[in-house]
């Protein structure tokens, strides 16, 4: 499938840039003249005509700082050669680390700190001048010079490059398999432990066979071993070698002595030049998360049996690779660029494995170490993840990239503790991605544990299992890097992993290598029901709610932030304040674009996806361009009846659109779960008279166990757009009975009650049913679309869906009559407990004032009243006329609103009681102020 590049304005309608598909082996002739000028060129000459890195000595001043669009990021300045012989068993290297910036002449304000796109200088004696651009961390208002930069320029933030005392840089193997973890894998190396088993079974698969070079077969029949998919073949054929030639040197030495030969035979073909190497620049760099890490992991776990010609082969080699991914308007310019995407993660893998690994003999060691720390890292991954992604996620989608994403983002954190001992998960400047992922793995996947919240990319596959199954071997890499961190929640993630193997009976497990590494026999487990019942991931804006965490549940997912991924890479889709409902393993509320890749007929359906999202516009043709497959407030500029503009969401980044979107407000109130979400309007494309969206804020009121009350307020950019929410199912909704003014629609899915969905305001709604695509067969998804009788920039909507097992047990959902204030609401009356949902018709976040007061019937209830001051005090009474009783809400009193202003009370018999509520979930992460400023 190939990389999306997006238009570079809202409003534009270009095509998306597009990469030549993987499958096509060969390259242009173009791009083969560049890997050979590079693999030619010395490296000492072209890193000469690299640019300065940010603040790497008073010299190499911010003096060009801009805001041109991302191209390329900097590599170090150049250092003095070390010695190509083998270095000491334990060398001492003076490693630099990041640490705030002290001398700065400015203190960089937290409200002024910004990413931003920017031009970085060229070195003095660089010749040519090459200018690189890159996504970086400043401080956009400064305006006393730093490091001698003009006042006008925004100067770099976050970190400064410092050497520090003097660090013992571990012996090899100093990658992982120091000497704590080998001791421990070799007490597992027995018999009995089913992960050796499969290890060694793998390795001895290998031995008599033939290697290939990269040039020869990818795909021969054991023994024999090519390269397979630009590389993916030989890394765990060639770690899985490393690893049991380490875990049996000391114990038997023959056979240590086979795997360890079989393993040099794989790197020394991977490392090979010329007509017989692969050229770094195949698609744009893609084979650097096999071909890069490898090289660097593979010359370290076999680095004793390694000749100097042939270390000085894999380093040289490696080198080029790096060089070609970080050359200027190169092969892999828009991926270098951006700090977040599966290309640019295998990259910053490499970059730390080779570096890490080759540091004692490779001329360029210690700058390339020097510049994934202090750079790649300090500057660029760091910052951004604990901004974007903090609380977990991988914003390309869990079915395709996410594993090794994932891996190659959290991988190199263990690499530089077992090389250098340094702790960068848990420094003063956290990247606490390694462990949130597993949170957020959790809480993400689906109650029957057989799927996976399918957001984003989703390719079609051939298998038995559809794109989104939960991936064991994911929760198994997680697993290690859990109990590698110290996570409390190791135990319980163990117990998880479990329960996901059993339930999609072992889909796709991790190779042979990591689950050795990451699976201890001897480990523990712990109930599951000790998590939390709701999450929020900050970074990507994405909550998770459920009923329990029994396989039947009630399960939400939601997600509002601004776009996280490399908007070149287009991979994260455009449904920010989205909602996903699903019962156990029967959805309700569908992510459609993950839903319709499905079997039969799932390639067709994703080429239609991919159209709808990237494809040109024509007035013609609603499904081409609009971006309209998603479960969001939608909003069009018509002529004659046909769309006259694109519409929909675009890839609105803090960074370069200053997006504010954000969920704003999240609590779990026991009996609820509360999320408001605002700034969404800065997600939308622009018409050419002025904004599509200029207000929507959505509030999600989740009444355990299984009713969701959708409260959005919006607001058009002209009252004479069409304005719509859209809501897809995975069956065709039939209509049913409701109160007047109301529509209900119930969805029966593979023979099992989805639930119901409910239009409460504004009441005698219009809904219109269609299938997604019409060219679609069989059609997987229908879209429902909701619009109000009555004209007006502003509306407001109130939908109730209802997760019941039954059409009889859905709950009847009707308005409150307001009594006082401006408020409204719902009444959702049921045999298995009734409630009661009010808000305020004022702009979200903004607290009632005054009294309130509402009518319903006379029914006992839990009421949820949201949009009332934080933490306060009041007094609510109860007056009963017949069959109907009103509610009064006066500020002051005993009853405690929430941190967010939700008031909860049950009224029963007449009588008001506040239920008690638990503490918070150790999960809920701060919000208030979020996205939080940088301090360095």
């Amino acid at each position: 499938m190939p990389s999306r590049s997006l238009p570079s304005h809202p409003g534009t309608s270009a095509p998306p840039r597009r990469r030549q598909r993987r499958w096509r082996a060969v390259l242009a002739a173009a791009a083969a003249l560049l890997a050979a000028v590079v693999m030619a060129q010395t490296i000492v000459r072209i890193r000469n005509e690299r640019v300065a890195p940010l603040l790497a000595s008073p010299a190499a001043t911010p003096a060009s700082v801009g805001t041109a669009e991302p191209g390329v990021s900097p590599a170090p300045t150049p250092v003095a050669k070390a010695s190509a012989q083998p270095a000491p068993a334990a060398p001492v290297v003076q490693a630099a680390r990041a640490t705030p910036d002290a001398e700065a002449a400015v203190q960089l304000s937290s409200d002024s700190l910004a990413w931003m796109h920017q031009d970085l200088p060229c070195e003095a004696d660089a010749d040519p001048c090459k200018p690189a651009h890159v996504l970086a961390l400043v401080d956009a208002q400064a305006t006393t010079p730093a490091h001698g930069a003009p006042a006008s320029a925004p100067t770099p933030a976050a970190f400064g490059v410092r050497a520090l005392a003097a660090v013992t840089l571990a012996p090899h193997p100093r990658l992982i398999l120091d000497g704590t973890t080998l001791a421990a894998l070799r007490q597992r190396a027995t018999s009995s432990n089913p992960q050796w088993t499969a290890l060694k079974a793998k390795c001895d698969s290998y031995i008599g066979g033939t290697v290939e070079y990269p040039s020869g077969n990818a795909y021969p029949n054991l023994p024999n071993l090519g390269q397979g998919y630009q590389g993916s073949d030989y890394v765990p054929a060639l770690l899985a070698e490393g690893m049991c030639y380490q875990v049996l040197k000391t114990s038997n030495a023959s056979a240590a002595a086979s795997y360890g030969a079989k393993a040099v035979d794989i790197l020394m073909k991977m490392s090979a030049s010329g007509s017989q190497g692969q050229l770094p620049c195949t698609d744009s760099g893609y084979g650097m998360r096999f071909y890069g890490v490898g090289m660097g992991l593979g010359y370290d776990w076999v680095w004793d049996l390694l000749t100097p010609t042939q270390r000085t082969q894999v380093y040289t080699t490696a080198n080029a690779w790096i060089t070609a991914w970080e050359a200027p308007n190169g092969c892999a310019d828009f991926e270098y660029a951006h700090p977040q995407s599966n290309y640019y993660a295998g990259y910053f893998h490499a970059k730390a494995a080779i570096a890490l690994a080759t540091y004692d003999e490779n001329p360029l060691g210690p700058a390339e170490w020097d510049d994934w720390l202090n750079n790649q890292f300090a500057k660029r991954v760091q910052p951004y993840y604990q901004l974007h992604l903090l609380g977990g996620g991988w914003p390309e989608g869990y079915a395709n990239y996410a594993p090794l994403g994932i891996l190659n983002m959290t991988l190199p954190m263990r690499e530089v503790k077992t090389a250098t001992g340094q702790d960068l998960v848990h420094a003063s400047a956290p990247y606490s991605y390694p462990t949130d992922s597993a949170e957020y793995a959790m809480h993400f996947t689906w109650p029957s544990r057989t799927y996976f919240d399918d957001r984003d990319t989703n390719h079609s596959n051939s298998d038995s299992q559809p794109p989104g199954t939960t991936q064991v071997g994911l929760f198994q890499q997680l697993l290690g890097a859990l109990g590698y961190w110290g996570s409390p929640h190791t135990a319980i993630f163990r117990q998880y992993l479990a329960d996901v193997d059993a339930a999609t009976n072992g889909y796709g497990y991790a190779d042979e290598w990591l689950r050795f590494l990451s699976l201890d026999p001897a480990g523990t487990t712990a109930p599951v029901s000790g998590l939390p019942l709701s999450y929020l991931a900050p970074g990507l804006g994405a909550v998770a709610a459920r009923s329990d965490w029994g396989n039947s549940a009630a399960w939400m997912s939601f997600r509002a932030a601004p776009y996280a991924n490399n908007p070149g890479q287009g991979e994260e889709y455009f449904d920010q304040g989205s909602l996903a409902l699903v019962r156990g393993g029967t959805p309700l509320l569908l992510n459609a674009t993950g839903w319709l890749v499905h079997n039969p007929n799932g390639t067709a359906d994703e080429n239609l996806v991919y159209n709808d999202n990237f494809g040109s516009f024509s007035s013609g043709n609603v499904y081409s361009g609009n971006r309209q497959i998603y479960n969001i407030f939608y909003v069009r500029n018509l002529s004659n009846g046909a769309p006259a503009e694109q519409y929909g969401q675009f890839a609105s980044t803090t960074e370069s659109n200053q997006a504010s979107t954000k969920v704003a407000a999240f609590e779990d109130g026991s009996s609820y779960v509360y999320v408001l979400a605002t700034g969404l309007q800065d997600m939308y494309r622009s018409f050419a008279a002025g904004p599509a969206v200029t207000n929507w804020s959505r509030e999600i009121v989740y009444v355990r166990p299984s009713r969701f009350v959708v409260y959005d307020r919006t607001t058009a950019g002209s009252a004479s757009y069409d304005q719509y929410l859209a809501w897809h199912f995975p069956a065709n909704p039939t209509a049913s009975t409701t109160s007047a003014g109301g529509n209900r629609l119930d969805v029966t899915y593979g023979g099992s009650y989805a639930g119901a969905m409910t239009t409460v305001l504004p009441q005698n709604a219009t809904l219109s049913t269609m299938a997604m695509y019409p060219s679609s067969n069989p059609t997987k998804a229908w879209q429902v679309q909701v619009r109000s009788p009555v004209a007006g920039a502003a509306q407001q909507w109130l939908t109730v869906f209802d997760l019941s097992t039954a059409s009889s047990t859905v709950a009847g959902a009707k308005p409150v009559i307001v009594a006082q204030g401006g408020i409204l609401g719902v009444q959702l009356a049921a045999s298995d407990g009734s409630a009661v949902v009010v808000s305020s018709t004022g702009a979200a976040g903004t607290p009632l004032s005054g009294t309130i007061g509402y009518t319903v019937d006379n029914l006992a209830a839990l009421h949820v009243i949201t949009d009332l001051a934080p933490s306060t005090g009041y007094t609510v009474n109860v007056a009963t006329n017949g069959n109907q009783q009103t509610i009064t809400v006066t500020p002051g009193g005993s009853i405690m609103s929430s941190a967010h202003g939700v008031l909860s009370f049950t009224v029963s018999g007449g009588s008001v009681q506040q239920p008690t509520l638990r503490p918070p979930p150790v999960s809920n992460l701060p919000v208030p102020g979020y996205p939080r400023p940088y301090t360095g």
